[in-house]
């Protein structure tokens, strides 16, 4: 009898306790300021683009979502300028933009197939379409990240890209500090000017 009358009084106890942890918890989030949900996105990423259903009709069985990624402040004053061999290298002919992916838009390709960037020593660069040119940014190079930073008003091209590059070919993934696209980039250089 004894036990039973302290079993009784450890759970209205215990009862109390979570009930005052309960009414804590609700007062805390209450309380927190609310992060607006494009900030968050679905899962509580940063990124541009966030799966947001799916679709049994297409081959991954995801819905694609066709939006331009956000545009973000690239530090291109912040760093030093770039060694002499990068400026050399980068300003050596055309960079054609030939392919692109993105999980979540299998058809963000269609936004890069068409242009082209020509980079200047003086850290500035165009970027064409059919030889004429539609936008002028500026560009830096991170070394010690080995990021190549772009900023211009095209928000596809315009953020820091982590760059891997094998001869006058580079891969610019965007998976970086500030670039949480996901989308990445083939770049193809060419020392001869384009047929357009």
């Amino acid at each position: 009898m004894k036990i039973n009358i302290f079993l009784g009084i450890l759970v209205i106890t215990l009862a109390i306790l979570t009930c005052k942890n309960i009414q804590k918890t609700k007062d805390s989030e209450a309380a927190a300021p609310a992060v607006p949900a494009q900030e968050q996105g679905q899962y509580g990423f940063k990124a541009s683009h966030v799966i947001e259903g799916e679709r049994a009709d297409t081959i991954q069985g995801t819905l694609q979502i066709k939006r331009a990624p956000k545009m973000v402040q690239v530090p291109v004053d912040v760093l030093p300028p770039p060694t002499a061999s990068k400026r050399a290298y980068l300003s050596t002919g055309w960079w054609h933009l030939n392919m692109a992916y993105q999980p979540s838009d299998t058809t963000v390709h269609q936004n890069y197939q068409s242009k082209w960037l020509q980079f200047r020593e003086d850290q500035t660069f165009d970027i064409l379409i059919k030889g004429k040119v539609v936008d002028t940014g500026r560009w830096n190079f991170d070394s010690a990240h080995n990021e190549i930073l772009l900023s211009c008003k095209d928000p596809y091209i315009n953020n820091s890209w982590s760059v891997q590059e094998k001869g006058f070919v580079m891969i610019w993934k965007g998976n970086t500090s500030i670039n949480v696209t996901g989308i990445q980039v083939r770049v193809v250089g060419s020392r001869r000017e384009p047929e357009w």
